[in-house]
């Protein structure tokens, strides 16, 4: 129903007002705006809670039952997979079983759109998504009401995980400017959230967004860590504090252990992390001891397929979306083999860290992988440097870009490439540094450490 109202809605309404109807839902409840399907999600979440693994696992086969029994009588794209390999949903038993099926990836998606939309989902039932072209062109696709709204329910699940209580402060990094272009935050009784637009910042906002954390005094800060880092960074060089927050949320980007240590520090306040992906394939997050991500597996099954040096890719079937089902779909995004045990007794297998994705990673002209780990470290170490990008163009060609406190000097330019010389290991990249007044994010307003020109398929 959320979703044929907000269709209708936006459908009807014209454009100029569209953006205005969307602040205005800001002040609706969650319970409210997502509709019963976020009410049962969240009475989900509190019976899985006590679930020992086998009954996860029941849930999880019971709902792969539904999904592909559906993808195979409405969803062109797997009739013809499941035809081709001689297969009917009978031979998909158990979660063990989708090995049978192909992976689905970012390409297939883009070809087969049309063949893989549900024929028996109505277009007043379903919404259109996007992911943020972090890496790579962006990618869109239909998700389902029940699915947003598990979506949602996770990231107040994580929210209780971590103390939170209704009617607590939040403060929350937004992703799109407001209706009001003149506007760049906002504060939302009802549910007591304070929004900040956080695409473009300098100096003069830094100090506003600084003054207004501290007089609100969020419990919880949800932000993407680039953000954060950027804010721990001038709130140090400032000599400026807000009061510590319970928690501070990240997700979307790359945290790296250096940024985190540094916004913990600053801030005083830990990062929990959250994991997940536009297409909600895979979901991890961590909880208040921040020892490792929890795999969600009420929203999906979670696959690992071996890659690189010991890392793994995370492979996702959404157990929801039945507009647009994604079965065995290649995120793109690394990890290391989950392991058991956290101190707060769930008994989710843990993922011990998120590596980034593939195309985080620098190839050199040899074929060698460079994490951009060293290369961020290296950044952080040069205190006139306010932001940095890396954007590899080919094999053999590197750009750089700088963002100064001032004006960046000609010894840091040259540290910079004397050091990233040296953790590539490579004579053959050209390395050209250049100094920009900003770097852009993407449309999911990411600002991505390094940006990959070649095509996933043709890196390794």
């Amino acid at each position: 129903m959320r979703t044929l109202v907000k269709n209708l809605f936006l459908k009807i309404a014209p454009p100029g007002i569209r953006p205005w109807l969307r602040d205005v839902a800001e002040y609706i409840p969650e319970e409210w705006r997502y509709g019963k399907a976020y009410r049962d999600a969240l009475d989900l979440f509190r019976e899985s809670e006590q679930w020992d693994r086998q009954t996860l696992l029941a849930y999880q086969e019971q709902r792969l039952e539904l999904l592909i029994k559906h993808a195979y009588e409405n969803v062109p794209y797997y009739r013809e997979v499941f035809q081709k390999r001689g297969l009917t949903p009978k031979d998909i038993q158990s979660v063990d079983d989708i090995v049978k099926l192909p992976y689905l990836n970012k390409r297939i998606v883009r070809k087969r759109k049309a063949d893989l939309v549900a024929a028996n989902v109505s277009a007043f039932t379903r919404e259109l998504a996007n992911t943020s072209g972090s890496s790579g062109a962006p990618l869109s696709f239909y998700m389902d009401s029940t699915t947003r709204a598990m979506e949602r329910a996770l990231a107040m699940r994580q929210l209780q995980w971590l103390g939170y209580r209704k009617g607590d402060p939040v403060a929350y990094f937004k992703v799109a400017p407001f209706a009001d272009s003149r506007k760049w935050h906002s504060y939302y009784r009802t549910p007591n959230k304070l929004k900040i637009a956080f695409r473009t910042v300098n100096d003069q906002k830094l100090r506003q967004i600084v003054e207004m954390l501290r007089d609100f005094k969020p419990s919880f800060i949800s932000a993407w860590p680039s953000s954060l880092y950027l804010l721990a960074r001038w709130m140090e060089r400032a000599g400026e504090a807000i009061a510590p927050p319970k928690f501070l949320i990240t997700g979307s980007e790359n945290l790296y252990p250096h940024r985190r240590e540094f916004i913990e520090r600053v801030l005083r306040a830990r990062i929990a992390d959250h994991y997940g992906q536009e297409e909600s394939v895979a979901v991890a997050m961590q909880c208040s001891h921040t020892q490792g991500y929890h795999v969600q597996g009420e929203m999906g099954v979670l696959e690992l397929r071996p890659f690189r040096k010991g890392l793994m890719e995370i492979v996702g079937t959404c157990l929801h979306n039945f507009a647009m089902p994604f079965i065995r779909y290649q995120t793109g995004d690394l990890t290391e083999a989950p392991t058991e045990g956290c101190p707060c007794g769930r008994r989710q297998p843990l993922l011990p860290k998120i590596i980034g994705r593939e195309a985080d990673f620098i190839v050199t002209p040899e074929r060698n992988l460079v994490s951009p780990l060293m290369l961020n470290l290296l950044f952080h170490q040069l205190d006139d440097i306010r932001e940095g990008q890396i954007i590899q163009e080919d094999y053999n060609f590197l750009r750089v870009k700088l963002v100064g406190w001032g004006t960046i000097s000609a010894e840091t330019e040259a540290a910079i490439v004397r050091g990233m010389r040296e953790a590539l290991e490579s004579s053959n990249l050209t390395i050209v540094v250049e100094q920009v007044g900003e770097i852009p994010r993407t449309m999911g307003c990411k600002r991505p450490f390094v940006i990959s020109r070649p095509a996933a398929e043709e890196r390794f």
